[in-house]
């Protein structure tokens, strides 16, 4: 059985040699020795994991399975909708929601989480985004129908007339005097 220095496990795995030392330290390694001060670490073939092929297996791989669970879309909608939403989704917005499918229900869920107004309508909302195919890029702007002039729109004058409309001086048709004449 052959031994490897920190150095030959760093080049194996193409890592940086702290990064095997602290592999060390947190116990990946855990045939590992130190041979000596001058000698540092040595580690053992078996805990590299090296196959008949000669294919490194990286030591952190989990030894234990991670259950893998399959959930049904439309559970994954209705958890993605309380998530968002923080209510629990209506018969009829889970139906809306599962026939685009999960992907664009995340995408109308945070356009309605970015709604500058609280959305009151949640189900009409959701048949509108869908209807007129909204994106998060691409989000509805409401423009006013009735637009008042601001500040910037106005002509010096109609500043001017303004200003003497809401101080209520409408006489500002003052007389030319003409002192060259007299």
């Amino acid at each position: 059985m052959s031994e490897y220095s920190v150095k030959e496990v760093a080049n194996l795995f193409g890592k940086h040699e702290e990064t095997i030392k602290r592999w060390l330290r947190s116990g990946k390694f855990p045939n590992a020795y130190i041979k000596s001060d001058k000698e540092g670490w040595r580690i053992p073939e078996e805990n590299l994991m090296i196959s008949s092929s000669e294919s490194i297996i990286n030591p952190l791989t989990p030894t234990k399975q991670i259950k893998q669970t399959n959930y049904d879309e439309k559970e994954l909608i209705h958890l993605a909708y309380q998530a968002v939403t923080l209510t629990v989704p209506t018969n009829e917005i889970l139906q809306i929601l599962s026939t685009v499918g999960i992907k664009r229900t995340l995408e109308i869920l945070f356009i309605m989480q970015q709604s500058s107004k609280k959305v009151k309508n949640p189900e009409g909302f959701i048949r509108m985004a869908i209807r007129e195919n909204w994106s998060p890029s691409t989000v509805s702007v409401k423009i006013q129908k009735k637009k008042s002039k601001g500040l910037v729109d106005l002509t010096q004058q109609d500043y001017i007339n303004k200003r003497y409309k809401e101080e209520g001086n409408f006489e500002r048709n003052l007389p030319f005097y003409n002192w060259l004449e007299d």
